[in-house]
């Protein structure tokens, strides 16, 4: 039998500041996990002016901030219900959600705008080992059942976001010489490239840079016991 594991659930902390040191409110507890997200990496190509035709060849410029999505079910026909740690034992509880008191917690959360800071909060996302620090992009309500009097009864949400590097991080991350950003790790049976990069440079883009500057000729099928380096970001 393979072991499942406790059930961690999708958890939104709003901060004031990109080094996240002043919470803006109680972070929100999704009471259902997303089924899946998606996590889009896209480059910035520029023309090459010297080329001189059309169809020319394009050249790196940079890469754009990461972006995340991904659906979540806020559910008040009293399927799915909130428990709570008295509950535990039992089937759900005897209290459904209130999906516009929900939906309310979660705008002002993660999408309202705040004076002191002019803009949004600045969020961190944490499901288990994955952690995505950026801000809301947008945020989509779909309403899809009510009760008689107009009231709804569900709704999906889906987010949209942008990712940010701590600005502390990212002088270390663009200091070539530090050796805080020098590291070489032993690569277990169980260990993920993408997840590996991500804990040394805070985001999992440059895996497949890693897997080059180490000449791997895949980042899916790695031996156990092989010393990856992750080199200094230039």
């Amino acid at each position: 039998m393979i072991p499942l594991g406790q059930l961690e659930k999708m958890l939104i902390k709003a901060y004031t500041d990109a080094s996240c040191s002043t919470p803006v409110a109680e972070p929100y507890t999704f009471r259902v996990n997303p089924s899946s997200y998606t996590y889009k990496y896209q480059l910035e190509l520029a023309q090459d002016e010297n080329a001189g035709a059309s169809g020319s060849p394009l050249k790196y410029f940079r890469q754009a901030p990461n972006t995340w999505n991904f659906e979540i079910l806020i559910d008040g026909t009293g399927a799915i219900r909130e428990t709570s740690a008295a509950d535990l034992s039992l089937i759900g509880s005897t209290k459904p959600v209130e999906v516009a008191e929900e939906v309310k917690k979660l705008k002002a959360l993660v999408l309202d705008y705040h004076g002191e800071m002019h803009r949004n909060p600045y969020l961190v996302i944490t499901w288990g080992e994955e952690v995505f620090r950026g801000t809301l992009e947008s945020l989509d309500l779909e309403y899809k059942l009510f009760k008689p009097d107009g009231t709804p009864l569900r709704v999906i949400a889906t987010l949209s976001m942008k990712e940010w590097v701590n600005p502390d991080h990212r002088v270390l991350m663009e200091d070539a010489s530090s050796p805080d950003i020098t590291h070489q790790r032993t690569f277990e049976g169980s260990d993920r490239l993408d997840l590996m990069a991500h804990k040394i440079y805070d985001t999992p883009a440059y895996y497949v840079d890693v897997a080059l500057a180490n000449g791997l000729d895949s980042f899916r099928k790695i031996a156990a016991g092989k010393n990856i380096d992750f080199p200094p970001l230039k």
